[in-house]
Parts: structure tokens; sequence; C-alpha cells
């Protein structure tokens, strides 16, 4: 999979059956852990939950190893969390066999406790699939109809966890789309527009802003990383696009000024915290420390998971 950091440093209650609120107790070395399950409970909202912290995962490219190997590490090191929030690239309808990666994940979710997954799309997530989807149902997540429990949001979605606000706004360009065949391995749609920036920024402030494109003027590794493409392997059509959508996902930043930004797409693990106390974030992708961590919805800390 290419990446850029690879390139930088070579240099309501309806459609299916209805889950359930339920509380159960299990032991835990050191104390007792309250589980709260909180599913989708329908393909057009996401529950508010009272779960006090969620996991955070950057890109997957379908690896069903690092799935099972990450949900895995999330019940031997944080029990209690039920919700996972992923950054794109989880790679819907890659050329990886889907149907075994969907059953990997599936199966890694009902070993480990995790209820749900909640993914903010990438550019390497199947935008001919995703994006018809979005415009027939707007504002609707799309619950995988063989998996259920993992939702894809479209952009500028909200929602509401442990009394915190999210928004979701996922896609980026593919910087290396002259080197992929349009409809097939890039889409022109994967990249954020004038009118998903508008919707996103009606609804007013959140806490935590998700997405799969970084910022301009984010964390100090991400900005080496952008300035130092390799033109071998990105032309200037994709670097432009790329300028494009970070401007469009930095703009939404600017304004809305939510307390926590995270993303992915740059395959680094990085964070810069700004002097008016809010952070920013990059998680690096499968195979990789820095691809998964905890926030803490009662003050909005964040711990890595290595």
């Amino acid at each position: 999979m290419l990446s850029w950091v690879g390139v930088a440093f070579r240099a309501r209650h309806g459609h299916g059956a209805r889950d359930t609120l339920c509380e159960r107790r299990h032991r835990h070395p050191r104390h007792f852990v309250v589980e709260r399950r909180c599913s989708v409970l329908d393909a057009a909202s996401v529950p508010s939950c009272q779960e006090s912290r969620v996991a955070i995962a950057g890109d997957w490219h379908s690896s069903g190893y690092w799935a099972r190997r990450a949900l895995k590490m999330l019940r031997e090191r944080a029990p209690d969390v039920r919700t996972v929030l992923h950054l794109g690239d989880f790679n819907l309808t890659s050329n990886t066999p889907w149907a075994a990666y969907r059953r990997s994940v599936m199966e890694a979710m009902a070993a480990n406790n995790i209820e749900r997954i909640l993914v903010t799309p990438g550019n390497h997530d199947d935008w001919s699939q995703l994006g018809p989807r979005f415009d027939q149902h707007p504002g609707v997540p799309y619950r995988l109809p063989k998996a259920p429990r993992i939702s894809f949001l479209p952009r500028g979605y909200r929602f509401e966890i442990g009394g915190r606000t999210f928004l979701s706004f996922g896609g980026a360009a593919s910087p290396d789309q002259g080197r992929r065949i349009e409809g097939k391995d890039w889409w022109g749609n994967e990249e954020p527009t004038e009118a998903d920036v508008a919707r996103a920024l009606a609804g007013g402030r959140v806490d935590v802003l998700l997405t799969h494109e970084a910022i301009n003027g984010g964390t100090r590794l991400v900005e080496d990383v952008i300035a130092l493409p390799n033109r071998r392997l990105f032309d200037e059509r994709g670097l432009s696009a790329s300028r494009r959508s970070r401007a469009y996902v930095t703009e939404v930043w600017t304004r809305l000024a939510p307390r926590r930004l995270f993303h992915g797409h740059m395959h680094v693990r990085a964070e810069a915290h700004l002097p008016d106390s809010r952070s920013v974030y990059s998680l690096a992708a499968n195979n990789s420390p820095g691809n998964l961590g905890i926030l803490d919805l009662t003050d909005l800390s964040w711990s890595w998971l290595d």
C-alpha cells in the first residue's frame, strides 16, 4: 500500500433486528468492570451511549491479522471499551478478499467484546458504494449488510458518546491518483467539497473532530512528510488534489475549533498540543506502533496503545 510516509521516509428501530442496552459485570484482575452494551441500534443513527472511554484506530488496509491483534490488545488493556472509532482506509471492498477480511473483523469483535466500529471513511474505502448510498440517504450511517455492527459515517455526521460530541468528516485525496484507475482504486468523490464543509460547519462546535485527511499546520512530523513528496510517484494533479483536500479539512478544524482532532492517512504517529489547550493526533497505519489509542471521555485525555 503506497503511503505518504512510505514515500517521504524512503525519503430509529427499523431495518432488521433491534438490539438492546444491557449491563453485566465480569471480574478483571484489578477491579470489576461494568460492561454497557451500546450497539448501533438502527440504520439511521448512532445512539448516545454512556461510555467513559472509546478506542480510536488508524488505517487498517484490509489487514485481518492487524484487526485481530488490535482488538485483542483492547480487551487485554482496556476491557471496558466497547466502541472503536476508525479513521478510514478500513478498505471497504478492497482488492484483498473483502469477505475474508470482514469475517476476521467480525470474529475479532465478538471474541473481544467490541460492540461497534464506526468508520470515518478514507480515500481507499470504495466511494462508488459510499457516495451513492450517502446521496440516497443523507445524514444516515451506512451499516454493512453482512456486518451490521460496522458503520461508515457520512461527511459532516455528528453523534454523541459519553456526553462528548463528535463530528466525522471523512475522505481524502489520493496523491498517487495518476497511477490508479478511476472507479476502481480511486474515486473523484473521495475528496471533500465546499458543500461538505458548509454542512459540517452548520451544526456548530464539537468536542472531537474525526478525519482521514490531515490538516495544514498540524503536527511537525506530518508537515515534514507533506513537504517531501516523491514526484516520481505523486504527480502534480494528485498533489494539487491533496492540497485542496487538506484545505477543506483545515477550514473545518479552524472554524469549529474542537478540543481534539484525530486523523489517519499519513501513516505516522504524531501529536501536537496548542497553546489554547487543543490537540492534534496523527495515527499510524496497521503493523506500526501508534495505530491505536484510548480517548478518556471524562477529560479528553489520550493514551497510546503500542
